[in-house]
């Protein structure tokens, strides 16, 4: 990758990389130009495509109660395995609220997550694709003979891929998750030591609208953990976020994520250290913009029927 020369200001070491007016929600991308992939196989990363799964559903169901109570619509819910431990968080506290209280309960957690019926319906992109989940988190998380029956149907590094994926599938279904405020580092250090448990993310209005995938990374950097990590959601993490990642990842943390990233925000860029920045200047020089065939446009790489 480039050195970054000079100024890591965006003016400097990001705008002549990028196009777009930068709107609210349109944010920026390369000048290398889009990259449209289509349906991927997860073989081998599990776990990221149930995270995937399990992320896009409660996207979909906490969308639903925002526009029942009058919130704001959540923005992104992406979840992390680091140790024997499940994280979950979002963009927004109202919606990191909703996710807690669903998964509080077997009968919520379960029809947030394989009603077909609750969300769109299938003639819509996000019908389709939700329902596709629901199908098969109903075979890997809640048949516990169909989930078995697949585990043992992988092969090579998938056979491992999918022991992982079973165990935090099993997490999610039968623990009810505790509350982790991530401004309290004392806390924070202390939900790393402990095994076997699912935190729901939660924070002060001071992180509202901070990049879920940011938070993560403070959580990591908070609590020292530095063994293999796993991070997937919704959508594919914006290229700050992947320089945020990345950045962590060279101080030797061994963080597992998506390495084809969307667009770039202004406000999140110029948020981050000045250490940080270089890592995104660096991405923002190399990579182009990647986008998916089907769905939600910016989502993450979307899984193959069969697969």
């Amino acid at each position: 990758m480039p050195k970054i020369k000079g100024s890591t200001s965006w003016d400097n070491a990001i705008a002549p990389h990028v196009k777009g007016s930068g709107a609210s929600q349109a944010g920026f991308q390369s000048k290398k130009g889009i990259k449209t992939v289509g349906p991927r196989s997860y073989s081998g990363n599990r776990e990221r495509q149930l995270f995937r799964q399990v992320s896009t559903r409660l996207y979909f169901h906490a969308r639903n109660k925002a526009k029942k109570k009058g919130l704001d619509n959540p923005v992104e819910i992406q979840m992390m395995r680091a140790g024997t431990n499940i994280f979950i968080g979002s963009n927004e506290d109202d919606t990191a609220r909703t996710i807690h209280k669903t998964l509080s309960y077997t009968d919520t957690t379960r029809k947030a997550l394989v009603d077909k019926s609750y969300f769109a319906t299938k003639k819509s992109a996000g019908g389709r694709i939700t329902s596709r989940h629901a199908s098969k988190l109903e075979s890997r998380m809640f048949d516990k003979g169909g989930q078995k029956k697949w585990v043992k149907g992988g092969k090579g590094a998938d056979a491992a891929s999918r022991t992982a994926a079973a165990y935090s599938a099993n997490l999610l279904r039968d623990k009810e998750p505790e509350y982790l405020d991530m401004t309290d580092k004392k806390a924070v250090k202390q939900a790393f030591k402990s095994t076997g448990k699912v935190f729901v993310v939660h924070s002060d209005r001071t992180q509202e609208g901070r990049h879920v995938e940011e938070k993560f990374m403070d959580l990591l950097e908070t609590s020292g953990h530095k063994t293999r990590t796993v991070i997937g959601g919704k959508m594919r993490p914006c290229l700050t976020c992947s320089g945020r990642m990345g950045h962590v990842k060279s101080e030797g943390h061994d963080v597992d994520f998506g390495n084809e990233p969307g667009k770039i925000w202004k406000s999140r860029y110029e948020s981050q250290p000045k250490e940080v920045r270089k890592s995104t200047a660096k991405l923002a020089q190399t990579k182009h913009t990647f986008k998916s065939k089907a769905g939600f446009g910016y989502d993450a790489e979307s899984d193959s029927d069969s697969d």
